[in-house]
C-alpha cells in the first residue's frame, strides 16, 4: 500500500502533499474534473461472502471421501467493481452510498468553494474531497492565515460513515487545526444502515458555510495570539487536554509525547514566527504534535495522515481550542 494509505488523487495550486503523490496542477478544477482525475468515480458492490461447508460421503465419491460446498454466510464484502479489491465486510441491512454522491455534495456548493483536494484512500475504503469557502480567509497575525474549509467523506470500509465537517487549516502548518467550535455544524455522520442515501441527499441539502461560525473563531484566535502566557499555564492547558491520558498518581510530565510537546512549543513549526509564547503558539504546538504530517519519520507521517483527517488527532486538537478559550475566560 503507497504512503498514507494513498491510492490515488488530486491537488490543486501546485501544492504537492508530503508523501508526493497524487496529480498536482496549477489553480482549481471545477468538482466532476476534480473527481475524475483523482480516479474517484469508482461503484461498489456488495456482494454476498461464501464459505466451504464439508460433506461426507460426497454421491460421487466412495463414501469416505470429504468434499466441500459453498454456502452462503450471510455476511457482504464491499467490492469496488473496477479493480475487484475488497474493501470491507458487512450486514446485509448495510445500505451502499455511492462516490457519485459524494460529488454532487462538491457540486452543490460550487457556487461558495474553490476544491482543494480529492483523494482515494486505502485501495478505495475512503474517500474525500476538501474545499475551500470563498471569503473565509483571516491572518491571525501577519503571515499565519486560517482558512475556512469543508471535508466531504465517504468510508467502504464497513466502518466508515459519510459526511462533512468544517475544519481550519492553519497555513504555515499546512495540517488541520481543529473542527468547527459549534458540535452541531462541525460535523455531521451518517451511518451506513437503511436509509443512508436519503439522509445523504438531505444533508447536502443543508449546507450551512458557516461564516458567522468562521468570523467568531478568528475572533477568538486573534485572542490567543494576544494573550502571553507563561511555562506553568502551558502546562496547565495540557494538563487539560491530556487529563483522560494521565494514569493515576502521574502527572503531564509522565505522558511520553510530553517531550515532544515542550519542543513544539519552544521551536516547533512558525512557532518563533507567529505569536511566540502565547496561547496561539500553545494551541498550535498541541495541533502540530497529534495532526502534522510535516514531522517524524515515514510510518509516523502515514498514521498522522489518518489522524488528521478521520480521527483522534481532530478531536484533540478540537479540545485544545475549548480549553484555552476556558482558561482565557479565567483571566
Amino acid at each position: 500500500m503507497s504512503p498514507a494509505n494513498f491510492t490515488s488523487g488530486w491537488l490543486a495550486n501546485g501544492e504537492r502533499a508530503w508523501h508526493g503523490q497524487g496529480v498536482v496542477t496549477e489553480g482549481t478544477l471545477p468538482a466532476r474534473e476534480a473527481f475524475e482525475t483523482a480516479n474517484a468515480l469508482f461503484t461498489v458492490e456488495k456482494r454476498e461472502l461464501t464459505y466451504p461447508k464439508e460433506v461426507i460421503g460426497h454421491p460421487l465419491s466412495d463414501s469416505e471421501a470429504i468434499r466441500f460446498t459453498s454456502e452462503p454466510s450471510g455476511a457482504y464484502g464491499l467490492v469496488r467493481t473496477d479493480t475487484q479489491d475488497l474493501l470491507g465486510i458487512v450486514s446485509k441491512q448495510y445500505e451502499i452510498v455511492q462516490n457519485e454522491s459524494l460529488l454532487r455534495m462538491a457540486e452543490f456548493i460550487r457556487e461558495e468553494v474553490d476544491m482543494d483536494t480529492v483523494v482515494v484512500l486505502q485501495d478505495g475504503g475512503k474517500v474525500c474531497f476538501t474545499a475551500t469557502l470563498r471569503g473565509a480567509t483571516q491572518d491571525i497575525v501577519r503571515g499565519d492565515t486560517v482558512k475556512r474549509r469543508i471535508v466531504g467523506f465517504l468510508g467502504h470500509d464497513g466502518k466508515t460513515g459519510c459526511g462533512a465537517m468544517f475544519t481550519n487549516i492553519r497555513v504555515v502548518c499546512t495540517n488541520t487545526l481543529a473542527a468547527a467550535m459549534s458540535a452541531a455544524t462541525a460535523k455531521v455522520s451518517i451511518r451506513h444502515k437503511t436509509g443512508a442515501n436519503d439522509n445523504f441527499d438531505q444533508l447536502i441539502q443543508s449546507i450551512d458555510t458557516a461564516r458567522e461560525t468562521f468570523n467568531n473563531e478568528i475572533e477568538l484566535f486573534r485572542q490567543f495570539a494576544e494573550t502571553p502566557i507563561e511555562q506553568a499555564d502551558f502546562r496547565e492547558l495540557l494538563e487539560r487536554v491530556y487529563a483522560s491520558e494521565i494514569p493515576e498518581d502521574k502527572q503531564i510530565d509522565d505522558l511520553r509525547k510530553y517531550p515532544k510537546l515542550r519542543r513544539a512549543y519552544t521551536g516547533g513549526l512558525g512557532q518563533r514566527e507567529f505569536a511566540p509564547y502565547t496561547m496561539w503558539s500553545a494551541v498550535n504546538s498541541i495541533t502540530e504534535v497529534e495532526t502534522s504530517t510535516q514531522i517524524g519519520t515515514r510510518s509516523q507521517q502515514r498514521r498522522q495522515f489518518a489522524r488528521a483527517n478521520f480521527g483522534g488527532g481532530l478531536s484533540i486538537s478540537r479540545r485544545a481550542i475549548q480549553e484555552a478559550e476556558a482558561m482565557l475566560s479565567l483571566v
